[in-house]
């Protein structure tokens, strides 16, 4: 989402939020720290790569590891969004390594948002035992809205339709690699097209990914101004993304039409 903005921390779990002037990543910081060239940055490093690596050598472009001994074990999680090439997410895992320490002045526990990668590195454990989430979640939300001719009411409407369709569609089988993308087309000039992506961590079963799914859904205009024109909300174990233009590769899984 190039044009998006660090919005609000949903989940007290981290405790401070740091948007890049540049953009991405976009990132939640968590409380402790680590020295350069410590044994904690060495291994969140060599997470990081062995994150990268793991994912991109995989059709599910997800991977999720640990890296040290006690008291400088990290965790980590990598999900590469699902209708990018495995180079891609290479990439991505690539700024992951790049970014993890500068992002959040050296953070213990970060979570990086970027448009094709979702990641997260920490020294607990708790957001890969937990296979249900959300977990801790980052939200983001364009700087521009929808045109003011345009029924603010009817686009909220056709948003939570898109977004319940393609969550559902990627929880759906498991040989999606739980991810669906989305459109909708429709007549109102103020928003004729609209987009979407869903997607869930690849090691939680598919009536957990559809509970997560449906549970940012629900949450959707309770966190979002009515008439922003695109928004996401990413978590360690499933993310949403809705816009008014095409940002994903390829023809919508699901499309509606009005």
């Amino acid at each position: 989402m190039a044009r998006c903005t660090l919005l609000v921390l949903l989940v007290a779990a981290v405790a401070l939020v740091v948007p890049l002037a540049a953009g991405q990543p976009w990132a939640t910081c968590g409380d402790g720290t680590y020295e350069q060239g410590s044994a904690y940055e060495n291994n969140l490093l060599n997470l990081a790569l062995t994150l990268r690596d793991g994912a991109s050598s995989q059709e599910i472009l997800f991977s999720t590891g640990s890296n040290g001994a006690a008291p400088n074990t990290v965790y980590g999680l990598l999900l590469c969004r699902g209708d990018i090439s495995r180079s891609a997410c290479y990439d991505c895992g690539t700024s992951v390594w790049r970014d993890a320490g500068s992002a959040c002045r050296r953070a213990k526990d970060v979570a990086l948002v970027y448009n094709e990668c979702y990641a997260r590195l920490s020294d607990k454990d708790d957001f890969l035992a937990d296979k249900v989430g959300p977990g801790q979640l980052t939200t983001l939300m364009s700087s521009t809205n929808i045109s003011s001719g345009a029924d603010v009411a009817a686009y909220d409407r056709a948003v939570t339709r898109l977004l319940a369709a393609t969550a559902e569609y990627a929880a759906g089988d498991i040989s999606r690699k739980l991810f669906a993308t989305g459109q909708r087309v429709g007549a109102d000039p103020g928003f004729p097209n609209l987009y979407a992506t869903a997607q869930c961590a690849f090691d939680i079963t598919l009536e957990a990914c559809r509970g997560c799914l449906e549970g940012l859904v629900a949450r959707w205009w309770d966190t979002f101004p009515a008439n922003v024109d695109g928004a996401r909300i990413a978590g360690p174990r499933c993310l949403l993304r809705s816009e008014v233009y095409p940002f994903y590769t390829g023809a919508p899984m699901v499309v509606l039409r009005e």
